[in-house]
């Protein structure tokens, strides 16, 4: 299963993926970021973790790293199964465009509720990542 939102934005890439990968940047949009941390270099196979406000930490795995272009990270939910976040920066026409989505190797109700209430926010938090980027 898989659900996502795509924004134009109007920013360099750089710009763009600089707030994925910095903790104090990637809060002026994640607001309810408490933690980031990496433990190594920003490239496929590393480790982390991240804290949102009211939630417990949680542990990730970078599953697919392309600098400036794919920020992809799989996160083990208990009783749930594995979820991959993916954050994609795209250009079509001239224009790019950010496409962040949710995705499920599950096929169950469990899954689909669990994408359903991450999902909830996912454009709201898009757009803010939108207003701060371009300001």
């Amino acid at each position: 299963m898989k659900i996502g939102i795509k924004i134009a934005f109007n920013a360099p890439r750089e710009k763009i993926w600089e707030h994925y990968i910095d903790k104090e940047k990637r809060a002026l949009w994640e607001e309810d970021l408490e933690e980031l941390q990496f433990d190594g270099e920003i490239k496929n196979g590393t480790t982390g973790r991240m804290k949102l406000k009211d939630m417990p930490a949680m542990e990730f795995v970078l599953s697919k790293i392309v600098e400036n272009e794919v920020y992809h990270d799989k996160y083990t939910i208990p009783d749930a199964g594995i979820f991959y976040f993916c954050h994609d920066i795209t250009e079509e026409d001239g224009q790019l465009f950010v496409k962040h989505s949710l995705s499920s190797d599950e096929d169950n109700e469990i899954a689909l509720n669990v994408l359903t209430q991450i999902f909830s926010d996912f454009p709201k938090v898009l757009w803010k990542f939108k207003e701060v980027v371009e300001a």
